[in-house]
């Protein structure tokens, strides 16, 4: 799976996509991902970047799938957990957007993912369906099942969002200003990333068996070992550990990008997993495995571009038999709080197993 290092990290290479035409704003919520879905709006950085892509809408509802490529690999060369609330972040906000009317925006203010069982590897297809339970005029609440190829239920979401509108300023002869046609196709010298072969390593089970969680963490902070492929693909990586404490980093770079501009709320969801699941192996001795149970992440302001570092810090609470449960702090380049997270990992004493 490794390449030769002098190969560019995708999260460094200039991203890819671009977004939609604001005008989009003056259609009804379902017409504007219908031209998503239709190809008249383009793809997003953040869709070229995993290869997530919308393929069903209705009234209330949306389905993205995204491929499981080595890609998307944690350290144990598992799916890395958090790739599953970005993937789940996507159709619930869409099964809330398709029930608005023109200038009426919404975001997530708060996502809950509850991991059920562990997504296959090697060339299959998350699929994660969406549904809207309740809206008013201020709030929706949807629900969403992440499952394989096969239909296996891999995790099972729920979010809140935040309902804005109508926007001021825009007239009703906006709509006019969408482009119908088709976006353009852009031409790229190099197949998107999820096509391509992935980078990074992952640790295996002998070392695994031999180190304490913290010691782990600590010889990839220091560069001792290696990366697992995720790093690779979007920069995230572990920055300082200590005994029931992890700091993790992740890039705002123009990759993150969601179709409206912003950092995409589910890449904010992957870091905060991260620090929350860190903050657990920092307390695990050697030879233990520790699973993700479920996460959930409050989002406080939206995330610009800016290139500097979204950093996580993750901190254990509780630590009994079998349960530990850490928080997660997620700041940007300005020391500004983004978003805060909670998440539980069972642990236990198997040598195979290793957090996702």
């Amino acid at each position: 799976m490794s390449t030769p290092t002098t190969l560019t990290d995708v999260w460094r290479e200039p991203s890819r996509g671009t977004f939609a035409n604001p005008a989009v704003v003056a259609l009804p919520g379902i017409e504007q991902l219908r031209t998503f879905l239709s190809g008249r709006s383009p793809l997003a950085p953040i869709a070229r970047l995993v290869g997530r892509r919308l393929v069903d809408v209705g009234d209330g509802t949306a389905t993205y799938t995204m491929p499981v490529t080595d890609w998307i690999l944690g350290p144990t060369g598992r799916v890395h957990t958090g790739m599953l609330v970005l993937l789940a972040d996507a159709p619930l906000l869409s099964a809330a957007l398709t029930t608005l009317p023109p200038y009426t925006l919404c975001t997530t203010a708060e996502l809950s993912m509850t991991f059920l069982g562990e997504p296959p590897a090697g060339g299959a297809l998350l699929r994660a369906r969406a549904r809207l339970i309740h809206a008013d005029s201020r709030t929706a609440l949807c629900e969403a099942f992440v499952e394989d190829d096969a239909g296996r239920l891999c995790a099972h979401s729920t979010s809140r969002c935040t309902i804005k509108g109508p926007l001021r300023g825009l007239g009703s002869d906006d709509a006019a200003a969408f482009d119908p046609e088709p976006a353009a196709e852009e031409t790229d010298p190099t197949p998107d990333p999820p096509l391509r072969p992935a980078r990074g390593e992952v640790i295996g089970a002998e070392v695994r068996a031999r180190h304490t969680g913290l010691e782990l963490l600590a010889a990839q902070v220091a560069g001792d070992l290696p990366l697992p492929p995720i790093h690779h693909l979007t920069g995230i990586r572990p920055v300082a550990v200590e005994h029931g404490r992890a700091v993790f980093a992740l890039p705002a770079g123009d990759w993150l990008r969601n179709e409206f501009g912003n950092i995409f709320g589910g890449a904010i969801g992957l870091l905060a997993k991260s620090a929350v699941a860190g903050a657990v192996q920092t307390i695990a001795p050697a030879g233990t495995s520790y699973r993700a149970l479920d996460v959930k992440v409050n989002y406080l302001v939206p995330v610009i571009a800016d290139g500097r570092d979204l950093v996580a810090t993750g901190a254990v609470v509780h630590s009994g038999r079998r349960l530990a449960i850490a928080t997660a702090e997620v700041v940007n380049g300005d020391g500004e709080r983004v978003a805060i997270a909670t998440g539980t990992t069972m642990l236990g004493s198997s040598r195979a197993a290793g957090a996702g």
